[in-house]
């Protein structure tokens, strides 16, 4: 195994990023370093586990993902680390390896018990350096799973959004919203009906009813849907920002019918 993918919280400003990196290279000089994101919104465990699900599949079989949104940290929640197909996973047991784990029939996952794994002075307040990096970078340079702590069967979970399908409609919600204020459901173009042109289907999302599916951006007029970069549905508002429209867009419903 040589790739470690990051996905935090902390921004760019403190050198918190840099001090997990540094941790890793310390331990593993090996491994290669790739980041995912650092700007989750401040403590959004939900927005965080729906990055990492998306991401998995674009990375090279091996890969260990270190995801680090923790707001229980220094609190009595564990750390897990799993297994899970050909990926290895580090992070809290706050829910945020919920959607991919879910996907994924066969997994193997354990608390993070072992203190000789950790760095010798670690805190309570930063253990994504501390005992998240030094114990990543470990499974990364070999150690075996079962070495980290004991197996767990159970462990926080996220309630994934419902998907209701009716023959010619589907029904889902706004899990995330981008960076651009564009409203990302949990509809994959696949759960939409397959004898319907897309350019033939219209989206109804919160009180906004007639949304059209276009090919690109920059056909959209008002409030328009896209099929997004996260391969589901996506409301947009061209150069401008759908959320915008909307007071609270997380969790609102997204009918598509044709």
């Amino acid at each position: 195994m040589s790739t470690i993918a990051l996905l935090t919280d902390f921004g760019d400003s403190d050198g918190f990023v840099g001090m997990i990196k540094g941790t890793i290279k310390s331990l593993a000089p090996q491994c290669e370093i790739i980041d995912i994101s650092h700007k989750i919104d401040n403590f959004d465990v939900r927005a965080a586990a729906f990055v990492l699900d998306k991401s998995i599949r674009y990375y090279p079989a091996g890969t260990l993902f270190l995801a680090v949104v923790d707001p229980g940290v220094g609190s009595a929640r564990r750390l897990l680390a799993a297994q899970a197909g050909d990926y290895f996973f580090v992070a809290p047991d706050n829910g945020i390896l919920s959607y991919t784990l879910s996907g994924f029939a066969k997994k193997s996952v354990y608390s993070i018990e072992n203190e000789e794994m950790f760095l010798p002075d670690h805190g309570q307040t930063f253990h994504g350096r501390d005992i998240m990096a030094p114990v990543a970078a470990r499974i990364a340079s070999g150690t075996q799973l079962d070495l980290v702590g004991p197996p767990v069967e159970t462990y926080a979970f996220l309630k994934i959004p419902n998907l209701l399908k009716h023959g010619r409609s589907v029904i889902g919600e706004i899990v995330y919203v981008d960076k651009f204020g564009n409203l990302i459901s949990n509809v994959t173009k696949n759960d939409l009906p397959r004898d319907i042109e897309l350019s033939n289907l219209r989206c109804t999302v919160g009180d906004v009813k007639n949304v059209a599916l276009v090919n690109s951006y920059s056909e959209g007029r008002d409030l328009s849907a896209i099929i997004s970069g996260f391969g589901t549905v996506e409301i947009f508002l061209n150069q401008g920002s759908a959320a915008g429209k909307f007071p609270k867009a997380i969790g609102m419903t997204i009918a598509i019918e044709g």
